[in-house]
């Protein structure tokens, strides 16, 4: 008689299968989720600047009413130009939109357009801004 393996021994053939089903399908589900679903906010540093001239947009910085701020290329796939970004949990709070381009050497950056004294540089949390949606 053949001996069977000692896990096998202790469990019928059946239960084994669904144990290992069962965490195959947990696993995966949850490695899915993962990737499907990015963390909703990125952690960027905040500088400032106050440079009359033209953005990448082609506006120019003095004729501009609304909160605006440069970006760095790398977050310019997640945040395109003129897109709506929202910053939290800092003292920059606030909405603002993406008309500039920062230099190639920042990265996880954004160049908040302010006119004020300048300011030290912080860590904010960044989320693009969707508008609510009312429906009728």
């Amino acid at each position: 008689m053949v001996e069977n393996h000692l896990f096998m021994k202790n469990f019928p053939v059946p239960i084994t299968f669904l144990f290992g089903f069962a965490f195959f399908f947990i696993f995966l589900t949850d490695s899915l989720a993962q990737s499907l679903h990015p963390a909703p906010f990125d952690t960027v540093k905040v500088i400032n600047y106050k440079i009359n001239g033209k953005t990448a947009s082609g506006k120019r910085t003095n004729k501009i009413k609304e909160p605006f701020l440069a970006i760095s290329r790398d977050l310019l796939t997640k945040y395109p130009l003129h897109s709506m970004i929202e910053l939290s949990d800092c003292k920059w709070s606030g909405k603002y939109k993406v008309l500039d381009i920062m230099g190639k050497n920042h990265v996880s950056t954004v160049d908040i357009f302010y006119t004020g004294k300048k300011k030290n540089m912080v860590k904010c949390l960044c989320k693009p801004f969707v508008k609510a949606q009312i429906k009728t």
